[in-house]
């Protein structure tokens, strides 16, 4: 008896290690909010509206400890559509149903680091969004000013890239770090051949990172389209201060970006104050345009997964410059407006 109590306790405790061996967690966020945005001569649009302080997706994520200090992960995210309960388009990428296109990879870890392959954020994307405390969505953002395509070359995949084949750095002190290589696979369409990295520290209150990426021509393509970025943060307890300098070229078209921005935490609230100034011409227009934009954010925590949030982003337009609240609202538009955009919102994570 005495043995059979003994050889079923060693059972389940080996069963318990090799469970916790091995993990899956489903995850995701749901972000809804009333919107409105004035875009002058065209008119206000009010809408019911989704991803207001963070995107809304829902995903499913594992990873396995393969021993000796190897391990092997997924994760597959898609976007949701919180408004209407169905998928949403990713940004990168088209469509209505609910995919994996917001990231779909499989990994192998160590103390080498990690490589990483399929659709994933390129490093030039997260060295943006990584200091954007508006996290690249809603009116506010430095998304409405910023350019993805400044000569309107057809080539996407700025945010994600098909066919990734990642190297992150392992934990060195601070430093951090990936190189990216994206394949074409032989097809001349919007997913092309690229390649890019990035290099940071981040240690105490400081982050200082710094990214590249090149687009290479291919299709209807003039030249390559190339990406460069500096971006740091400082946290002083009572307020962290980012700064982002980018700028984007293809063939004689060129943005120029610089973004600014204040968090203040007090309590269960935070404000935030952004300024973001965009500079550039296009491959048909030799005039150079100008923009300005002004966001402003609050937000109170009511528990540490839900938070309330109130957003307002003011785009000023110059010249040739056509940037709107939010990327959206009443059309048709014109050059030289002022694109104003209200939101109040919640957000749930899980």
């Amino acid at each position: 008896m005495k043995k059979s109590l003994l050889a079923l306790a060693a059972l389940t405790a080996f069963a318990g290690a090799a469970s916790a061996q091995s993990s899956v967690t489903l995850f995701g966020i749901v972000d809804a909010n009333v919107r409105s945005v004035d875009n002058g001569p065209a008119g206000k649009l009010r809408t019911q509206s989704t991803d207001g302080m963070s995107s809304s997706r829902f995903g499913v994520r594992g990873i396995e400890d393969l021993g000796g200090g190897l391990k092997a992960g997924f994760w597959l995210e898609g976007a949701l559509g919180a408004d209407t309960g169905g998928g949403a388009p990713s940004v990168g990428n088209g469509g209505s149903a609910l995919t994996w296109q917001r990231r779909s990879t499989v990994s192998l870890m160590g103390d080498f680091g990690e490589i990483r392959l399929g659709r994933d954020y390129t490093p030039t994307f997260l060295n943006i969004v990584s200091f954007d405390p508006f996290n690249y969505v809603g009116v506010a953002t430095i998304a409405n000013t910023r350019s993805l395509n400044v000569g309107s070359a057809g080539v996407n995949g700025d945010v994600r890239a098909n066919n990734q084949v990642s190297y992150f750095l392992p934990s060195l002190g601070g430093v951090y770090g990936q190189v990216s290589v994206s394949a074409g696979e032989g097809v001349t369409s919007a997913y092309n051949k690229s390649y890019g990295g990035r290099i940071g520290y981040a240690a105490g209150p400081i982050n200082v990172s710094g990214a590249y990426r090149t687009v290479r021509q291919s299709g209807t393509m003039i030249s390559d389209y190339k990406i460069a970025s500096l971006a740091g943060s400082y946290d002083f307890g009572v307020a962290k201060i980012n700064l982002i300098g980018e700028q984007t070229k293809y063939s004689s078209a060129k943005q120029n970006l610089i973004n600014g921005s204040v968090v203040v935490p007090f309590g269960a609230s935070s404000i935030i104050l952004a300024y973001t100034r965009s500079t550039g011409n296009s491959l048909t227009v030799t005039d150079a345009y100008k923009n300005s934009n002004i966001g402003l954010g609050y937000r109170y925590s009511l528990s540490k997964r839900t938070t309330l949030y109130a957003n307002y982003g003011r785009d000023a337009n110059g010249n040739n410059a056509m940037f709107t609240a939010s990327g959206a609202g009443p059309t048709p538009i014109s050059t030289g407006f002022t694109s104003t955009g209200y939101e109040m919102g919640i957000n749930h994570a899980f």
